[in-house]
C-alpha cells in the first residue's frame, strides 16, 4: 500500500466499513446524551437509526457532529498562531538543506511496523501512515533540512508515535475521530524549527512526546 496524499488515506479510510462494535459504541455515546437531556426522543431515535444503519465510517461521524463524546473519541486540532522568528532559538536544531534530496517521502505501515530513528534525513514533507500498524518518528538526531517540516500523518486502527527534542518546537493541526491525538504541554522554544503534524487519527491513535 502506499499513501501518496493523506487527505486521499483519510477519504479512504472513512470508506471502509464499519462494525457491530462500531455501531454499538457510537450507540451507547447517544443513550448517553440522551440520559442527560442533550438530545430530545425524537432526535435520539433518529440519530440511533442513522447509527445502526451507517455501514462506513463516514456514515458514523455525524452522528456525533454536536454531542460531547468521552476524551479520545473527538478531538480539536490545537492550532496555535504564529510564524517563525527571523533568527534560530538557543540550543534549536540545525536545518541542512542541502540534503533535501536524499530524505524519503513516504513511511508505511499496513499490519507492521515502520521506524524512523537515528540520524535519519527528514524531507520537507512527509507521509506516515500506520494502518492496523505502528509507525515510529524519533528525531532525536534527525537531520532536518527545513526550518518547517510537514508530516501528514494518518492512523487508521494503528499508533503514530512522533519523538521530538527539546530544541524542535512542534505545531498540532491532526484531529482524532473516535481516537486520540496526544500533543506535549511544551511546544518548543521560540525560533526554532517547526515540526507540523496534520492529518488525522481514525480509530487510532497520534502521540508526539519529548
Amino acid at each position: 500500500m502506499t499513501v501518496d496524499q493523506p487527505d486521499d488515506a483519510v477519504a479512504q479510510a472513512m470508506r471502509l466499513r464499519a462494525s457491530d462494535a462500531d455501531r454499538e459504541r457510537v450507540a451507547g455515546i447517544l443513550r448517553d446524551a440522551y440520559a442527560e437531556g442533550r438530545l430530545s426522543l425524537p432526535e435520539h431515535e433518529e440519530r440511533l437509526a442513522e447509527a445502526y444503519r451507517a455501514t462506513t465510517y463516514a456514515d458514523l461521524v455525524p452522528v456525533l457532529r454536536d454531542l460531547p463524546v468521552p476524551p479520545g473519541t473527538i478531538a480539536v486540532p490545537d492550532l496555535p498562531g504564529g510564524g517563525l522568528a527571523a533568527a534560530p532559538a538557543a540550543g534549536s536544531m540545525p536545518v541542512q538543506p542541502g540534503l533535501a534530496g536524499q530524505a524519503e517521502s513516504n513511511a508505511v505501515a499496513v499490519f507492521g511496523q515502520f521506524t524512523r530513528r537515528g540520524a535519519w534525513t527528514v524531507p520537507a514533507q512527509m507521509s506516515a501512515s500506520a494502518v492496523f500498524g505502528e509507525g515510529i518518528l524519533d528525531y532525536t538526531q534527525a537531520v532536518l533540512t527545513q526550518r518547517e517540516t510537514v508530516v501528514n500523518a494518518v492512523a487508521l486502527f494503528g499508533s503514530l508515535k512522533i519523538t521530538v527534542p527539546p530544541g524542535l518546537a512542534v505545531r498540532n493541526e491532526a484531529v482524532a475521530v473516535l481516537g486520540a491525538v496526544e500533543m506535549p504541554v511544551d511546544p518548543g522554544p521560540p525560533g526554532a524549527p517547526v515540526l507540523v503534524i496534520k492529518g488525522a487519527a481514525i480509530f487510532g491513535s497520534i502521540e508526539i512526546k519529548r
